[in-house]
């Protein structure tokens, strides 16, 4: 199940750059960054939401159907994905 740990680190990086894509159109930026600052965007705002969905979802299904142990999972980049997931969920409603 090393594609499922991979998923959740992958989910895990466009996940901090939602957070940061969230800080970075809170605050004034300058134009100094702006090639970082359009990677950030689409990773954090097109790719982030989705996946981070398909992942807890289906990490969820793999531990209730015991596919996959507990430990496997990295369980704080799990339970991290499921913090930023209410969270992405909060900001779309």
């Amino acid at each position: 199940m090393s594609w499922l740990r991979f998923l959740l680190k992958f989910s895990f990086i466009c996940n901090c750059c939602y957070l940061i894509g969230f800080i970075i159109r809170m605050v004034e930026y300058t134009d100094s960054y702006q090639h970082v600052v359009k990677h950030i965007m689409v990773l954090g705002g097109l790719v982030a939401a989705p996946l981070n969905i398909i992942t807890c979802l289906l990490t969820t299904i793999l531990l209730l159907a015991r596919k996959v142990q507990w430990a496997n999972v990295h369980p704080y980049i799990f339970m991290l994905n499921v913090i930023i997931l209410l969270i992405q969920l909060e900001l779309f409603i």
